[in-house]
């Protein structure tokens, strides 16, 4: 009776693998054929391609640095009455709650399948060339205007190309090397996460084409390293907080029923980009003139 229960689990695990395979083919069909190409205008929402609503007029003076937030109805930088280092651009993929948030950024737009394909298609050659550093951050991070400022000073002082912030230690998090480990200072780490990643500008310029690598963003924390050829750092002396519960594929959170729907598998895309040979890395870097 066990060898047949065994043998009956195997099956139907058999079962629901093949079904999960022709469901997410099924969902990847539908995405190519009908998914939404560009918000309609005013539109706030996940589409293929980008729609710009906000950006300064020509010759207003800019701050040092840009930090892109993905967010929805809202998002969680703190301002704490500090005068910012930063520009904000917000990336919305569900309708601003808030006024005051599409009044309080200097750019605007909409749509992209995630974060980091949609700032595929939003930053230019003058957006490369005006900043000196980059973050790209996920709308449950909280951290203050003035840590923010603080994190990407140092970040440019140290000339550290790739980085993030640790982790506080109430945080929701994945890896246990992120979350703070002291007062100050900064530590070599394996990767950092695709949530909150600080490119410096030379950085971002050749880590920009693996940005339409991913549907998921699962796989691109594990290129950028190798692509740089540097050991991305933790600053844990500047923190910031995760404040949702990590998700996963098999989950009810949002972003995975959201993947499913278009019939992606993150860890598909990972296993992929993880495994990626050498020289297709090294081909990601755009050529020099």
């Amino acid at each position: 009776m066990t060898l047949f229960r065994k043998a009956a689990n195997r099956i139907l695990g058999l079962l629901r693998s093949i079904a999960g395979r022709v469901v997410l083919a099924a969902n990847r069909l539908r995405y190519h054929l009908f998914f939404k190409s560009i918000p309609d205008d005013g539109e706030f929402c996940n589409s293929k391609r980008i729609r710009v609503y906000k950006k300064p007029a020509n010759g207003r003076k800019h701050r040092p640095y840009l930090a892109i937030i993905r967010c929805g109805a809202n998002h969680r930088l703190i301002d704490d009455r500090t005068e910012r280092k930063f520009d904000i651009a917000l990336n919305f993929y569900a309708s601003p709650n808030d006024r005051d948030l599409l009044d309080g950024c200097e750019y605007s737009y909409s749509g992209g399948i995630n974060k980091y394909k949609a700032a595929h298609q939003f930053l230019d050659k003058a957006l490369l060339e005006k900043f000196r550093g980059f973050i790209f951050l996920d709308d449950d991070l909280e951290m203050t205007y003035s840590a923010l400022n603080g994190f990407l000073e140092y970040c440019e002082a140290n000339q550290f190309k790739l980085a993030q912030p640790s982790l506080t230690r109430d945080s929701f998090y994945s890896h246990g090397y992120l979350l703070q480990a002291s007062r100050s200072g900064w530590r070599p780490v394996p990767m950092v996460e695709v949530m909150c990643p600080y490119f410096s500008s030379a950085a971002l310029r050749v880590a920009l084409n693996t940005f339409d690598l991913s549907y998921s963003t699962w796989g691109l924390d594990f290129i950028w390293p190798r692509l740089l050829a540097l050991e991305p750092v933790v600053v844990d002396g500047f923190t910031i907080k995760h404040s949702r519960p990590v998700g996963g594929p098999e989950t009810d959170s949002p972003f995975y029923v959201y993947m499913r729907g278009i019939g992606v598998s993150p860890g598909k895309e990972k296993y992929r980009l993880q495994n990626l040979p050498d020289e297709k890395v090294r081909a990601l870097a755009p050529r020099k003139a």
